[in-house]
C-alpha cells in the first residue's frame, strides 16, 4: 500500500512533462541557466508588466525591493481599498503586516548564492503567499524568478526586462516616481 502514492505521483509527473514539456524544459533549465550565472548578473532594475523591481546585493544575501507599480494607488474599480488609498500588503497571512504599502515591499528572504544559483523565499503580494524561490538571468538578458512549492518543475516563472530596455510599460511607472535610475534615463517621459 505504501508504494502507491509514490506510483501515483511518478504517473502524474510522467503525465505532466508529456503534456506540458514546456514546463519540464523549463525546470530543467533553472538548473542549467542558474550553473552559469554570476552572482551579480540580476543585480539591477528590472520590468515587468506591473512593477519595476530593484534587486541589489546585500552582505553575502540578495534583496528584491518593489521601487515601482503601474497601479501604486487603489482605481475606483477596484474592492480591495478606497480609490486613491496607497495599495498595501492587504493580502499577507500576517494581519500585522496588511498596512504596509506594496510600494517599497521587500520581496525576498533567506536568498543566497549556493552550488551556481540564487534561491531562497520570494514573497508574492498579490496572494499572500511566499513560495520556495531561484532567480537567475537567462541567455537572452531577461531575469527570470520561478516560485514554487515542493519541485521547481511543479512552479511557475515570472520573467523581467532590464528597465534600461525601455519596455513601453515603464514610461508610466517612472512617471509615479521620485528618482529615476540611472539606467532608466533615456525612458522618462
Amino acid at each position: 500500500m505504501r508504494r502507491a502514492p509514490l506510483i501515483t505521483l511518478l504517473g502524474v509527473l510522467a503525465v505532466d512533462v508529456c503534456l506540458f514539456p514546456s514546463a519540464w524544459s523549463e525546470a530543467q533549465a533553472d538548473v542549467q541557466t542558474g550553473a552559469k550565472d554570476d552572482r551579480r548578473s540580476v543585480v539591477g532594475f528590472w520590468a515587468g508588466e506591473e512593477s519595476i523591481l530593484e534587486v541589489a546585493l546585500v552582505d553575502d544575501g540578495l534583496s528584491a525591493r518593489v521601487f515601482a507599480l503601474m497601479n501604486p494607488v487603489y482605481r475606483p474599480d477596484e474592492q480591495d481599498g478606497p480609490a486613491g488609498a496607497v495599495r498595501l500588503d492587504d493580502r499577507n497571512e500576517d494581519e500585522a503586516l496588511r498596512q504596509r504599502p506594496v510600494l517599497g515591499l521587500e520581496l525576498l528572504s533567506g536568498y543566497r548564492y549556493d552550488d551556481g544559483r540564487w534561491q531562497g523565499k520570494i514573497y508574492d503580494p498579490k496572494t499572500g503567499n511566499t513560495y520556495t524561490s531561484r532567480m537567475w538571468v537567462d541567455a537572452e538578458g531577461r531575469l527570470k524568478m520561478r516560485g514554487y512549492v515542493g519541485v521547481p518543475m511543479l512552479g511557475r516563472t515570472v520573467e523581467y526586462v532590464p528597465v534600461s530596455d525601455c519596455p513601453p510599460q515603464v514610461p508610466a511607472m517612472l512617471a509615479l516616481v521620485d528618482e529615476i535610475p540611472p539606467s532608466a534615463a533615456g525612458c522618462a517621459e
